[in-house]
């Protein structure tokens, strides 16, 4: 079960978060029509409040804001998606080995 659940954690939440925080929801608070939106050229507050919408969504608030914002930077800075999964993949992998090394399940 903890294999099934880190596997999860590292390949798939990163995927589907990334497509609604990032992808729809961060370009949608600047444009309705998302679609048309470029990712570059989304603004401070698109990325700030899907940031916040992304941090009330988790259990760490403080390190998921960061992380959001920091998945934001990267989606607007490289303006392809896949740059945010990967380091969310990476940030969950991690998470998923110090949660299971240490035995700090509250973190998952």
């Amino acid at each position: 079960l903890v294999i099934v659940r880190w596997i999860g954690a590292a390949m798939l939440v990163p995927v589907m978060e990334e497509l609604f925080w990032r992808s729809y929801l961060m370009r949608w608070v600047d444009k309705p029509d998302f679609e048309a939106q470029d990712p570059g050229a989304v603004t401070l507050r698109a990325m700030l409040l899907s940031s916040l919408v992304f941090m009330l969504a988790h259990n760490q608030w403080l390190a998921a804001l960061v992380a959001g914002m920091a998945y934001a930077w990267l989606y607007r800075y490289t303006r392809t998606l896949w740059a945010p999964i990967l380091a969310h993949a990476v940030t969950n992998g991690i998470l998923g080995a110090w949660v299971v090394v240490m035995g700090n399940w509250q973190f998952w």
